[in-house]
């Protein structure tokens, strides 16, 4: 009699296996994003950029707009190569499976060829034949029984080759697909080197025309200046303004806990005294009842009086306690992290954003100026949601023209965050607010696109945002 037995089918993959392949599915969607928002801040500055060319040759819009689509080239190049190298790895990874499909297929092919062979041997048209064969009627039974086996076994041999030809030609196909992918991820690439040659170009074209009218440049240059020390100046006087209502809460709390204090003192001196003066008191009436005996006992016939009884405790005065009112921080603990453990934690206010102007003073090589930014300001697509890098109160909002809204949200231990150039605003003031929570959208810019303006204070010394921001 001849057996039969299934080589079994690799079933997906194992659990580790499916884990690494969402990680890498995750991660190609997180890279797409990324590069889907860079574009679209390509698109903006472009398109200002040919309304603003045919309007104004020389100005400092264009240079900005010319210079922030270089920051963003340079982003989605990175961007764009980070991408490449994934799908290489996703390129291997499907080269494996691929191969591993083909061996399955072909063992599986082999189990069907050996099945159809059998058949041919001994298949249905033999089937009643072998049956009314049998030398007894248990025979005939075991035969029916091995006939029904070889049958299922036949159908489950197609149903197992079915599956592994659908499992090799998706392989075949996703991996052609992630071919295609990586030829257009290297043209885009391609493209955007040529791009971002093209923009460094313009950049010192418009830069030479701009210097050739040293009056209209130097004049440009003290108006946006001006402007940005305008705004800082704006939002430091808001931050001081705030910190001198947290620092007169703190003064508030302090002479609290002081009169709470001294009032505990006093109390605590005045039971003391009444302890003294009790303790005095008993024991001149002991002397006292004492006197009394012997001196009765001295007279005859006269009897002693009774011991004096314990004189009541005197009252006691007790004023009041104060109950001291809770800190304004114990709220904002509830909902904001510990910001002296959160440095390099904090999540970025915008997502798919570049750094266009970092912190501090730095000098600009092309206009030969130092520029001082309190904060940094974040390069991304108009409409961005803007959300707070964590939970407080939101205790100031304010409206700049040219810069439009400005919102100052309060954390424990007297940190501050700042968010500036906001169109619509989702927050009103007072309001306590979670962490990532929607405080607005990024506003338009005169010279195009869209730039988010970031501050971290503690206290009144301004911090470098990038450093408390995760990596």
């Amino acid at each position: 009699m001849m057996f039969f037995v299934a080589l079994p089918l690799s079933e997906a993959r194992s659990v580790p296996v499916n884990r690494e392949l969402g990680s890498i599915i995750n991660e190609r969607k997180s890279v797409e994003l990324t590069l889907k928002n860079l574009k679209k801040q390509l698109d903006a500055y472009q398109t200002k950029l040919n309304v603003t060319a045919r309007k104004e040759s020389q100005s400092l819009k264009i240079l900005e707009n010319i210079r922030s689509q270089i920051l963003v080239l340079e982003r989605l190049i990175n961007e764009n190569q980070q991408y490449m190298s994934r799908l290489d790895d996703d390129i291997d990874r499907l080269g494996g499976e691929l191969d591993s499909n083909r061996t399955i297929h072909r063992k599986v092919s082999e189990d069907f060829r050996r099945t159809a062979v059998s058949v041919y041997k001994y298949g249905r048209n033999r089937e009643a034949e072998h049956l009314f064969a049998s030398g007894s009627a248990n025979e005939a039974l075991i035969r029916s029984q091995y006939m029904g086996f070889f049958s299922r076994a036949v159908r489950s041999d197609v149903q197992k080759l079915e599956r592994a030809a659908d499992q090799l030609e998706n392989s075949r196909m996703t991996l052609e697909k992630s071919y295609r992918e990586k030829a257009a991820a290297v043209s885009e690439q391609q493209k955007q080197l040529r791009t971002y040659d093209e923009s460094k170009k313009e950049k010192e074209k418009v830069l030479a025309e701009l210097k050739k009218n040293k009056k209209v440049y130097a004049g440009q240059i003290a108006e946006t200046q001006k402007k940005r020390k305008t705004l800082q100046s704006r939002i430091q006087g808001l931050v001081m303004a705030e910190q001198r209502v947290i620092a007169a809460e703190k003064e508030r709390q302090r002479k609290i806990l002081e009169a709470r204090r001294l009032e505990q003192q006093r109390l605590e001196a005045a039971r003391l005294e009444n302890k003294r003066l009790e303790a005095k008191n008993q024991e001149e009436n002991r002397k006292g009842s004492e006197q009394k005996e012997v001196a009765a006992q001295s007279v005859p016939g006269k009897k002693g009086k009774k011991k004096s009884e314990k004189q009541a405790e005197p009252a006691f005065s007790r004023q009041p306690v104060r109950v001291v009112p809770a800190s304004p921080d114990i709220e904002l603990e509830k909902v904001s992290v510990n910001f002296e453990r959160a440095y390099g934690s904090l999540p970025w206010p915008v997502r798919g954003g570049v750094v266009a102007q970092r912190f501090g003073s730095v000098e600009d090589r092309d206009l030969k100026i130092v520029r001082t930014n309190n904060g940094i300001d974040i390069s991304v697509p108009v409409g961005t949601p803007v959300r707070a890098v964590s939970g407080g109160k939101v205790v100031q909002i304010a409206y700049m023209p040219t810069f439009g809204n400005i919102v100052i949200v309060r954390h424990p231990d007297s940190y501050l965050t700042v968010y500036a150039n906001l169109g619509s605003l989702r927050v009103a003031k007072n309001e306590v607010i979670k962490s990532q929570q929607l405080i607005g959208v990024s506003g338009k810019m005169p010279e195009g696109g869209s730039v988010v303006h970031f501050e971290i204070w503690k206290g009144r010394v301004k911090q470098n945002p990038e450093q408390w921001l995760r990596r």
